[in-house]
């Protein structure tokens, strides 16, 4: 406990010294005051313009969305219609309700 209020006095102790090391400022009010130099880098160093891309026409969206890559030969007029299909009628045959 001695050596911890040893170090708090000498600590308080050296304290002004410490303020008398810190650099003055010039007085603002002083237009022939010398002011150091400072260097701030650009914000628009790494700046890149923007610029469009090619975008495809409607036409070619289309084609792109109408054939399936994976599956060459299917189209959607070769999908099932829901009609008379037997797995149709016994996935309706087990939610229809009887008739009274």
């Amino acid at each position: 406990m001695r050596t911890f209020i040893a170090a708090l006095l000498s600590v308080a102790a050296l304290l002004p010294a410490l303020v008398h090391a810190t650099t003055t400022l010039p007085d603002p009010t002083n237009a022939t005051a010398s002011v150091p130099a400072v260097s701030v880098p650009s914000v628009f160093a790494d700046h890149q313009p923007y610029r469009d891309q090619k975008t495809p026409t409607w036409q070619e969206l289309n084609r792109a969305v109408t054939t399936a890559p994976g599956k060459p030969g299917m189209s959607h007029g070769q999908m099932p219609s829901g009609g008379s299909g037997a797995k149709n009628n016994e996935h309706r045959s087990h939610h229809e309700v009887p008739a009274k």
